[in-house]
Order: structure tokens, then sequence, then C-alpha cells
């Protein structure tokens, strides 16, 4: 089951040409690395366009998402396992 979050985030990411491949995030002072990414999708609210990548660090799945006119990353939503 995910909770909601909504929170800013830090992310490293790697831009080559139009692709994205975050690699890691920075949420409440702690780094989590991101070693899959199990699905992208693009949605629109407005005249922004959101870049969301469900990404696991091996553990926990989270939902992140990169606003391309802001140029803003949010974590959306978290699934904690166990």
């Amino acid at each position: 089951m995910y909770e909601v979050i909504e929170e800013p985030i830090h992310v490293g990411a790697i831009f080559k040409g139009s692709k994205i491949k975050p690699r890691w995030f920075i949420w409440k002072k702690r780094k989590y690395p991101i070693r899959d990414i199990t699905f992208r999708w693009q949605d629109r609210k407005g005249e922004e366009n959101l870049l969301y990548f469900s990404v696991s660090d091996g553990v926990n799945t989270y939902e992140i998402c990169f606003n391309q006119k802001s140029l803003n990353w949010f974590l959306s939503k978290v699934s904690i396992e166990g």
C-alpha cells in the first residue's frame, strides 16, 4: 500500500538527450540509492509536463516526479515493505 508524501526532494540524475535516469535521491536528510526503475510515465497539470518514475532502493518502492517546467523533483508516494 502506498502512502502519499508530496514533498520536494533532491535527485541525482543522468540526462542523456531526452532521457532521464534518476540514480539517487535525498529525502529528510537521508540518501536513497535507486537500484531499479520499474516504470515511467508522463502526465500534465495545466502547462506543466510531469515525468513520473517508480523506483526501488532494493527494499522499498518510491514514486518520484520531475516537473519539466519548474525543474523540481518531488517524492509523490512511498510503499514500505514489512
